[in-house]
């Protein structure tokens, strides 16, 4: 066919022969249609200071700062304060008070179920979507990551390290994780476990022409801080104290790790079309402060994770991705935050809405600040900073802030006022001399305060036949000295009928052990631990008489617990509607503690 226009060039079947050769060979080499993956990279308790890009005069992270050069930089970029509502904002694109996941335990880190989450707009439109890391927002059915939306996951429990629902003994090397509801083993450090899963992911997905949505979010620098020792030893040399190195050395991991990444990306020919953003999810844990002062010398900013000031939630967020997409890499001041990310993906990848209720969105498509097109209206946000069972409380621990302004409000009648663009640490209360401008916030508030409704019930597992459900209580260090913990579960049954419920001291994967014995200190050799919740202590003999088991309506049931026993069994029939479940451990010393582990399985209708 080529000969043949060669030999006559000018014909008209040999130039339409020639046009359909070139579409097709660029069809093939550059698909019209071809969709832009995204990789959202997200680390946890990582400040807006601890990169070399920002100042940071001991941590070196040079690939971050790689993809700082390469990005566009959102430099007035905020989360909430505290892990789980940073994650249900960024997950639904509306904030978090909304979602019911306003705390990081007490099942007020569950995303109502009514919430459409991201991963399912991106399957809703053709893309596989995977979670490697740390989810935060339910470990239990159908709240897990499976059950909202992501067709790969492998990560941690529904929280931290060490907490009674991580697997147990997990420490960060040679750990446990649950892999699409399965726990299974994998070797080597967390941080490069997760980074492999997702490289691995990425690359089958290219192999078979689909594509993805990846959601990278590690574990790290978050405490508890262990590490192989050799990481830390560069940041001792420089007089950080323990605590210290061990934070920078999980946050060098995540550099290495991203320069990896990066390189895959380019080898894999997948950097032309994948947005990357790299994220933190709210502020340090740890600041550089001069002594008694607030301020950190780095960032100029007031406060750190969990702070009501913007060292608390003013965040680095970095999106790389096409040119013509996002334009070059520069800086961009406009107001925005964690929940913009959704919208702007719907808006880039022309993403379908699933089959849901359509609730709308607080966040903004963050296409006209990045292509420079359309105007980009002043706006007003809200947060809360309250971590516990109560829930956010109108008035209190929350922030009412605009691009120039910050509201802090304490109390009711107790109000602080910053203007942040001329006071970055947020050390002169203005409030006194500008009541106008806190009066006019207060209305937004009131109004916003309004719009959330005021029954925000407890998010609670399902009882059904779908999956087993493993509740637990406390912190793993708890559990081996023995220590009290609630033992009560909020519980919604869908499926009558009857079920198995398994009350255990120790959980199924720390294998056959004794309710009442006690248990070795585990300590992998290879890490230095440095936190508060160290499992490399002893687990305490316990003298368990009884399990009592006790759910709404029901009169309690007792069991003795036999010394060889590793579980307490009891067979209950359960109606459907909302139930609460407590167990306790009763001693031979007439105390109890709330249970630390209960299974619940049905067995029959």
């Amino acid at each position: 066919m080529i000969q043949a226009i060669q030999s006559n060039p000018n014909s008209g079947v040999a130039r339409t022969t020639l046009w359909l050769t070139l579409a097709l060979w660029c069809a093939w080499i550059a698909p019209v249609d071809a969709k832009t993956n995204v990789l959202l990279i997200m680390t946890d308790d990582q400040g807006y200071a601890d990169m070399s890009c920002h100042g940071h005069p001991i941590l070196q992270t040079p690939n971050i700062d790689k993809l700082s050069s390469q990005s566009v930089r959102l430099t007035d970029f905020h989360v909430d304060p505290f892990c789980t509502p940073t994650r249900a904002a960024l997950m639904t694109g509306r904030f978090s008070h909304r979602t019911g996941a306003t705390a990081t335990y007490s099942q007020r880190n569950l995303v109502r179920l009514d919430e459409t989450l991201m991963p399912q707009f991106f399957a809703a439109s053709g893309y596989r979507t995977g979670l490697f890391g740390k989810w935060h927002l339910g470990g239990n059915y159908p709240y897990r990551p499976m059950d909202r939306g992501f067709d790969e996951w492998l990560g941690l429990g529904n929280g931290g390290l060490g907490i009674a629902d991580d697997l147990w003994d997990n420490d960060r090397m040679h750990d446990r994780y649950w892999h699409n509801g399965t726990i299974v083993s994998r070797a080597g450090f967390s941080t490069d476990v997760y980074f492999d899963s997702a490289m691995d992911f990425m690359r089958s997905c290219h192999q078979n022409d689909q594509p993805f949505f990846t959601y990278l979010s590690t574990n790290v620098p978050h405490r508890d801080n262990n590490v192989p020792p050799s990481w830390m030893t560069p940041f001792l040399q420089q007089g950080c104290d323990r605590d210290q190195a061990a934070y920078y050395a999980g946050i060098g991991r995540v550099d290495w790790n991203l320069g990896r990444l990066m390189a895959f990306l380019d080898d894999a020919g997948l950097s032309e079309n994948t947005i990357v953003i790299f994220m933190t999810d709210n502020g340090t844990i740890i600041p550089l402060t001069e002594p008694h002062s607030q301020i950190d010398t780095v960032s100029g900013m007031r406060g750190m994770k969990g702070s009501l000031y913007d060292g608390g939630h003013r965040v680095p967020c970095f999106i790389r991705g096409p040119q013509q997409l996002l334009g070059a890499p520069r800086d961009i001041a406009g107001l925005t935050a964690q929940l913009d990310l959704l919208p702007t993906f719907i808006d880039l990848c022309k993403l379908n809405s699933p089959d849901k209720t359509g609730l709308p969105l607080d966040g903004r498509s963050l296409r006209p600040l990045l292509t420079g097109q359309g105007a980009w209206a002043n706006r007003t946000l809200f947060l809360h900073s309250r971590n516990g069972w109560r829930g956010p409380q109108q008035y209190t621990k929350g922030i009412v802030f605009t691009d120039r302004w910050r509201l802090i409000l304490n109390q009711p009648n107790r109000y602080e006022l910053y203007d942040i663009k001329a006071d970055r640490s947020q050390t002169r209360d203005v409030a006194a001399r500008h009541p106008a401008i806190v009066a006019e916030l207060i209305a937004q508030y009131e109004a916003y305060w309004d719009s959330l409704g005021h029954d925000q019930p407890l998010g609670r597992p399902h009882v059904s036949r779908h999956a087993e459900l493993k509740l637990t209580s406390g912190w793993q260090r708890q559990i081996r000295e023995g220590r009290g913990a609630s033992g009560k579960w909020p519980l919604q049954v869908v499926d009558a009928g009857t079920y198995r419920v398994e009350v255990r001291r120790w959980p199924r994967e720390a294998g056959a052990i004794a309710m009442c014995a006690g248990l070795a200190p585990a300590h992998d050799p290879e890490l230095e631990y440095v936190g508060h919740h160290l499992m490399d202590i002893p687990g305490k003999t316990l003298e368990i008489e009884a399990v009592a088991l006790k759910l709404t309506g029901e009169d309690l049931i007792r069991k003795p617990v036999a010394s060889s026993a590793q579980a307490v069994v009891f067979e209950v029939e359960l109606l459907e509607g909302n139930t609460e479940l407590c167990a306790y451990l009763e001693f031979a010393d007439g105390t109890k503690n709330g249970a630390y582990y209960v299974y619940v399985i049905k067995l029959r209708s």
